[in-house]
């Protein structure tokens, strides 16, 4: 650590007291069910107001005498892995790892880049076994999924930003962390809603709402959770 980051962190510590353990578990505790309710708020609102009052859909028509379903299994299937992805995201962004100044910039580049890789995997692949999911949806091109990714995160992002506080070093791949992990959880919802699984809707609709929000994580992460911005 060098001498001016050294002087930083104590003066952080110093100017700021440091509340107890109760207070810290407390105060997540709340972020995470305003995180949770947020996003389940607006993916239940945006979904009814678009969807004719389906909150998870099976199919719909691809085209003229055309009619496409996916089964339970592969809705559960799809959805449950990336409910695994995303609780793995969320303890990758929220715990520091085994330095107290957190995780290595290495570390933040290579778990920002393999979360959206992974959840994208995963539902191409699970996908392939079915056949049909992966046919062309020509009028979906997949502006209503990013629009519906980008709205259900936007609530988390804010949350989780918050329940980080501050961070050492790397505030913005930190930040980008978090924004990643926003974007995880708004997928899990997202596979129960949109039956889509055409690989250039999927990178439209889908992997870039996470690159937008890593963008976005990485300017709040930067602006606010920087121990120089906490000390002005």
């Amino acid at each position: 650590m060098s001498a001016e980051l050294k002087a930083t962190v104590l003066a952080a510590a110093a100017a700021e007291p440091s509340p107890t353990r109760a207070a810290v578990n407390h105060r997540n505790i709340l972020l995470g069910l305003l995180a949770a309710v947020g996003g389940v708020g607006a993916f239940v609102i945006f979904a009814l107001l678009t969807s004719d009052g389906e909150v998870v859909r099976l199919g719909g028509e691809v085209g003229p005498h055309r009619h496409l379903e996916r089964s339970v299994w592969l809705v559960v299937t799809t959805a449950g892995g990336a409910l695994g992805v995303a609780a793995i995201a969320l303890w990758f962004a929220l715990c520091r790892g085994r330095s107290m100044l957190g995780r290595s910039r290495r570390g933040l580049l290579y778990g920002i880049a393999l979360i959206p890789l992974g959840l994208f995997a995963w539902k191409v692949s699970c996908s392939l076994a079915f056949g049909d999911p992966m046919a062309e949806w020509p009028e979906r091109a997949g502006l209503k999924c990013l629009s519906l990714s980008l709205l259900v995160a936007a609530g988390p992002l804010l949350a989780f930003l918050a329940a980080r506080r501050s961070t050492p070093v790397q505030p913005a791949l930190n930040g980008a962390a978090i924004g990643v992990a926003s974007g995880a959880c708004a997928w899990v919802l997202l596979d129960l809603w949109c039956p889509v699984a055409f690989v250039p809707h999927l990178l439209l609709g889908h992997v870039l709402p996470l690159c937008i929000l890593a963008g976005t994580g990485a300017l709040l992460g930067q602006a606010l959770l920087s121990l120089r911005s906490r000390l002005r």
